[in-house]
């Protein structure tokens, strides 16, 4: 039920991020998996109309498995969708504000807002679904 409430109101958005493409061009997107760090983290988020922060620890072998993944999204939405790792053990001050409760946990900011989350290994079609509702 909650999936379809914020699906219903990412579709009403959507008209007014259409005025923001314009503004985003501009931005100087990133082509790979940004490292972040307490310090880089909000800026990062605030900066791009769509961003993802993977919450990954070294010692998950789940979280290594999404590396790739990422890597592959971030190449085909590059201009459109900015990537990020933040590792949970160095950042857990972040980790509890965004409530992460498991890993790998993938957050999608639009301008510093959480606008959705996904935990748990999954595939590149489950996270461009997402994506491409949030576009």
């Amino acid at each position: 039920m909650d999936d379809m409430i914020l699906l219903g109101f990412f579709k009403q958005k959507k008209k007014n991020h259409i005025s923001e493409g314009n503004l985003s061009s501009s931005l100087k997107w990133p082509d790979y998996i940004v490292n972040l760090d307490g310090k880089k983290f909000e800026e990062f988020i605030q900066k791009y109309p769509l961003s993802v922060v993977d919450f990954w620890a070294s010692w998950c072998a789940p979280c290594k498995a999404m590396t790739p993944r990422l890597r592959r999204l971030s190449n085909i939405y590059k201009g459109k969708v900015a990537f990020g790792k933040l590792n949970t053990q160095v950042n857990q001050d972040i980790a509890k504000q965004y409530k992460v409760m498991g890993i790998p946990h993938l957050v999608f900011f639009r301008h510093g807002k959480k606008i959705a989350a996904l935990t748990g290994v999954k595939s590149v079609g489950d996270i461009k679904k997402v994506i491409e509702e949030l576009l």
